[in-house]
């Protein structure tokens, strides 16, 4: 543990509350792709990993694990004749609203890290622009050394190129790195990129089973973070 320098974390289920954030934006945009055709939204829902009757994600979601391009991949593989500038267009209208919900104090949460001398990183599958007002919101963007996105020019998560860039951008190397994160995406990430230290946490849609495996610790969230530290 003391060789760990530098925190990486991915955003959403492991700083913001993915369903109480989110959930409610992605039913507009599938609402809004097929208007009052319940079979379409329907398989929509279940092709993103998103329990439509239930308004809950799955673990292993497209929806949570991977970039907005992964998710209209899926989408188009069931109905071809969907546009993509389309979709881009309602996704922006459906989310643009919304509010970001942190799942602890984030502000204090991360001030007390960097008094601690840790390098702290956001790197996530979502698009950089919206990350970086999300977490302005949450007034704690000012204390993250690096906020990586999935269209800030690296491989997004599963590839662990995403936290090399952040290793380059403060001279770090992998194994003086902790990747943080609620998904299979994040944790074979830090595989990939060599991390020393891969903790899962439980506060986003996977379960302990899905990701035991590829973690070194599991946490119930982030607050457990410090103590293993």
């Amino acid at each position: 543990m003391d060789k760990i320098k530098g925190i990486a974390f991915d955003k959403d289920g492991t700083l913001i509350d993915f369903e109480a954030s989110w959930s409610k934006g992605l039913i507009s945009l599938i609402e809004s792709i097929f208007p009052n055709q319940s079979d379409k939204q329907l398989v929509l829902a279940e092709e993103a990993g998103f329990n439509l009757a239930l308004e809950k994600f799955v673990g292993g979601s497209v929806f949570v694990n991977g970039t907005t391009n992964d998710v209209i991949d899926v989408w188009k593989k069931a109905f071809p004749d969907l546009i993509v500038e389309d979709i881009m267009q309602k996704s922006e209208i459906a989310f643009n609203d919304l509010e970001p919900i942190a799942l602890c104090n984030l502000e204090v949460f991360m001030s007390d890290l960097k008094k601690k001398g840790y390098f702290l990183s956001v790197i996530t599958n979502a698009a950089e622009a919206p990350t970086l007002i999300q977490l302005e919101k949450l007034s704690c963007l000012h204390l993250f050394d690096e906020v990586i996105g999935c269209d800030s020019g690296f491989k997004p998560k599963p590839s662990g190129d995403t936290i090399l860039g952040f290793c380059d951008a403060i001279g770090l190397k992998p194994d003086e790195i902790a990747m943080v994160g609620d998904s299979t995406h994040d944790l074979n990430a830090g595989r990939n990129a060599g991390v020393g230290l891969n903790v899962g946490v439980l506060s986003g849609p996977a379960n302990i089973d899905q990701i035991s495996g590829l973690a070194d610790v599991v946490l119930d969230d982030i607050l457990g973070l410090p103590e293993i530290l």
